[in-house]
């Protein structure tokens, strides 16, 4: 395994000052402020063992683990079992960046079958539910979540391609 990377107090308390101050950001509550924290010090440490993140963070090894699994699942990072212990690490923000987008769009897509499946069994008992109230809202919400299906396969597609073309070396880093 690499030496331990030290760093220097002053240094470190403008990663906690940088971490903190993203911590406050509205887009970073969205993943939850764990996930969102372990996030960060990939960003600044990109090589780290569970054991460094809970030195870090002061989360617990059960809480770091889970956070490790779901990454790796999710491919944001990428860990090697050649050293004891194991180091994960996050080769390229971006990459990351452009397998979180994916990986969002992907989960919101799982709904898809069972709106289809709910609309079609409104179409079939329409007469017998038409007339209570709140049909139409169900209806509408219904309709207006398929259409969001279709524009998240279309952006997909888009972030997809530009993830390919990006670890092709197609785009600029």
């Amino acid at each position: 395994m690499k030496k331990e990377e030290k760093f220097a107090p002053e240094i470190k308390k403008i990663e906690s000052e940088i971490i903190e101050n993203l911590l406050d950001y509205t887009i970073f509550s969205i993943r939850g402020e764990i996930t969102s924290t372990i996030l960060f010090y990939f960003i600044t440490r990109k090589h780290l063992t569970q054991s460094k993140l809970q030195n870090l963070t002061g989360f617990s090894a059960g809480k770091i683990s889970q956070e490790l699994n779901d990454f790796l699942e999710f491919n944001l990072i990428k860990v090697s079992k050649n050293s004891k212990p194991w180091v994960y690490s996050m080769e390229s923000v971006v990459t990351e960046t452009f397998s979180r987008a994916i990986n969002l769009l992907k989960s919101n897509l799982k709904w898809e079958p069972k709106f289809l499946e709910m609309k079609k069994e409104m179409e079939v008992n329409e007469e017998e539910l038409k007339n209570f109230n709140g049909y139409d809202k169900v209806k509408d919400f219904l309709e207006e979540n398929l259409r969001r299906f279709a524009g998240f396969k279309r952006i997909l597609k888009l972030w997809e391609e530009l993830k390919k073309k990006y670890e092709s070396g197609s785009l600029p880093n």
